[in-house]
């Protein structure tokens, strides 16, 4: 046998066992890196300028620092690079990188959660909030016209809601190890999972806690419009597609309920006062049907209590199989998102899914499954 041959082989052999050589299926030899529009695992461990961790991936890190929380669900963070899910620098960052690697971020305010600004600190009288039906508690959260927001003072008058986020105005640094690598293209990032950020690209928290008027939308003219029952783990609700002023939407939703696409789904997202997600196949708010539909925006369909409507992301026209249900009038999202219904019967179960405790990300730490959705 020819020694070069021979010697060839070995070398072949050597590099295939050391790991140096790409054996992926897709013949190529240089090492895969994250380029956007790739959904990644990523592990990480944030610190502040005095070494404090605020928050990890990781169980062990999270014991040792004395933030462990018994609730959560220590695993890798899932996003899709580019889509906005992720705050500026960590979404930059792990740009390319391979998996296994590590690498520390260290992000300034204007790459992490902005500057802390005064004009965000807003003062609204107890009588507005309790009209609202809020009880003020100092340490609350809730979501205004402009945002999520804290409440940091209560008088006898007043209520004091600082909207800042809480990391807002300082450096942070991340370790962070690249887990995985996931580079199908036409992955539909629905949601923005606000996952590590509060300004994400879906229901970034712009609702309007202060105006719960009942603005009852008619059903139209023309045939009975067909009924979807959602059955979930925590009950049933009934809700009205509106098939003649949302017919691209409803279809879409129809087609899928019937197909059994959200069967044994979960509501991956829930903020009290505002909104209950679900329909994402990955359970994570960055999956979709694998196909998209056109915005469809109605005036007479708005963002009332119990409005059934459609997330999407920053393109407008990429809802797919994501929806959500409002946990009280959202008027703030009308004309952004496609209303295509409206609950019937079982608000009751909706208010109860949005009072669930929730993780970091807004997602029920322990599960509210979508058993079946039925049309009729």
């Amino acid at each position: 046998m020819n020694k070069t041959f021979i010697l060839g082989a070995l070398l072949a052999l050597i590099l295939a066992s050391s790991g140096c050589m790409d054996t992926g299926g897709n013949g190529d030899s240089a090492t895969k890196v994250v380029k956007e529009g790739d959904t990644v695992l990523v592990d990480y461990t944030g610190r502040l300028d005095d070494g404090t961790v605020f928050d990890t991936s990781i169980e062990d890190v999270a014991i040792e620092a004395g933030v462990y929380n018994p609730g959560r669900n220590y695993q890798p963070l899932e996003f899709t690079v580019g889509a906005g899910q992720m705050i500026k620098g960590f979404d930059a960052g792990v740009v390319g990188m391979a998996v296994g690697e590590e690498k520390t971020l260290i992000l300034p305010p204007e790459d992490a959660y902005g500057f802390y600004r005064e004009d965000k600190v807003q003062t609204v009288s107890i009588e507005e909030l309790e009209a609202a039906g809020i009880t003020p508690v100092v340490g609350k959260k809730l979501t205004t016209s402009q945002g999520m927001g804290t409440i940091t003072e209560i008088t006898n008058t007043s209520v004091v809601i600082d909207l800042n986020h809480h990391l807002a105005g300082k450096t942070l640094t991340f370790d962070v190890e690249l887990v995985f690598i996931d580079s199908r293209s036409e992955m539909v990032a629905d949601s923005d999972s606000d996952s590590g950020s509060d300004e994400g690209a879906t229901m970034t928290g712009t609702t309007d806690t202060t105006d719960t008027t009942d603005t009852t939308n008619t059903t139209g003219q023309g045939k009975e419009n067909r009924i979807a029952t959602i059955e979930t783990s925590m009950g049933t609700i009934t809700a009205e597609l509106y098939e003649e002023r949302a017919p691209i939407t409803t279809a879409n939703f129809i087609g899928l309920a019937e197909s059994g696409f959200y069967d044994g789904l979960i509501f991956h997202r829930v903020i009290n006062d505002f909104m209950i997600q679900g329909g994402c196949p990955k359970g994570t708010g960055t999956g979709g049907s694998g196909k998209t539909i056109k915005l469809e925006i109605h005036p007479e369909l708005t963002h009332v209590d119990g409005a059934l409507a459609m997330a999407r992301s920053q393109n407008p026209d990429s809802a797919s199989s994501q929806f959500y249900i409002c946990d009280g009038a959202q008027p703030s999202l009308d004309g952004q998102y496609a209303v295509f219904g409206r609950v019937t019967d079982g608000m009751d179960v909706v208010r109860a899914i949005a009072e669930v405790k929730t993780d970091s990300q807004d997602k029920p730490v322990k599960s509210v499954v979508i058993t079946k959705i039925s049309i009729k």
